[in-house]
């Protein structure tokens, strides 16, 4: 079992952090995707309708679970 050691701040701010990329810059980051998935994978990478809603839903599930991690962690 690998284990890795974080501090717990770290843990939630990146949580929080992750989710705030996701709701302000969600066409920058299908952009990447669809970049990295051309050069790495080689495939053709094609967002359907909707995808920046879908992005911006992840960053709020990003901030919910930065949230819980916080609290839990504070306790």
């Amino acid at each position: 079992m690998v284990r890795i050691d974080l501090s717990p701040r770290l843990l939630w701010v990146g949580a929080a952090l992750a989710g705030l990329v996701h709701l302000l810059v969600p066409g920058i980051l299908l952009r990447s995707a669809e970049y990295a998935y051309r050069w790495v994978l080689r495939v053709e990478f094609d967002p359907k309708p909707g995808a920046k809603r879908r992005v911006r839903l992840v960053g709020f599930v990003f901030l919910a679970a930065a949230a819980v991690i916080r609290r839990l962690l504070d306790r």
